[in-house]
């Protein structure tokens, strides 16, 4: 078992909790996102669109945070992170849905304007057109327009939306966290993992939308969450200081986002 992976934060974060929360013993295999290795021909073999992340096991390569953490679920059933109830699953599924089409590239829009420029702010001009050139070499126009529009500079009326969108996440996460203190159900879930390595990010990028005050149920998940023996193992595999103070661009607003 070996996963190919960014930092624990985001994508990469979902995957690496739900093998640590599951105890499953797998091989690190880091890709330096911001490095662009995620693009070079031995990792597109693996995933065509070079995302992170992806996991190998017999030799078959799996992808799609969502997919990946129900097949692992799945394949090892000791801790098990999805309901048995057919309507708690659903209500999984959904909250995992709205986490990749609705929250991801919310949250991400906001930790790049905030730590993007930190990341590219101390290249030289050869560093920079490298990074053009690495650009242009991704395989999907999806990804290429991504990166460019981030490097530009996302505008202020995307990241107003983006604010919009995650001000809504953290407003149903109350509705749905209350009164059991998880996302689905009683227990920690999937609905969970697919949360928390966004929302992880809120506290220093919209510390007023996840305040004790502002929403008290949020705000005590996050510090749960964060205490897990499985989350802190994860969060313990990152090879910067803080995951949470560093970010790549995101996936993509899917339309009706």
């Amino acid at each position: 078992m070996e996963l190919y992976h960014w930092e624990p934060n985001g994508a990469s974060g979902r995957v690496m909790i739900c093998l640590t929360e599951k105890g499953i013993e797998f091989t690190s295999r880091y890709v330096d996102i911001l490095k662009f290795e995620q693009h070079r021909p031995d990792f597109l073999k693996l995933h065509a669109s070079g995302e992170v992340p992806v996991l190998v096991r017999d030799g078959e390569a799996y992808f799609e945070s969502s997919y990946v953490c129900e097949y692992l679920d799945e394949a090892f059933p000791d801790n098990p992170l999805m309901p048995k109830e057919p309507l708690a699953r659903w209500e999984v599924r959904a909250w995992q849905k709205y986490v990749d089409d609705f929250v991801a590239a919310s949250v991400s829009d906001l930790a790049w304007a905030t730590y993007g420029d930190v990341a590219l702010k101390d290249r030289d001009k050869a560093s920079v057109a490298s990074v053009a050139t690495a650009v242009a070499a991704v395989p999907t126009k999806e990804r290429r327009d991504v990166w460019q529009g981030a490097i530009e500079g996302l505008p202020e009326e995307k990241l107003a939306a983006s604010w919009d969108r995650v001000k809504k996440a953290i407003g149903k996460m109350e509705r749905d966290l209350n009164p059991t203190g998880w996302l689905v159900g009683d227990t920690f879930s999937l609905a969970d993992i697919a949360a928390f390595p966004y929302i992880n990010y809120l506290p220093r990028l919209a510390a007023e939308l996840v305040s004790e005050t502002a929403a008290p149920h949020t705000n005590a998940w996050l510090k749960t969450v964060a205490e897990r023996p499985g989350v802190k193992a994860a969060l313990a595999m990152a090879r910067t200081d803080d995951p949470y103070a560093i970010a790549a661009p995101g996936p993509e607003h899917v339309r009706w986002g």
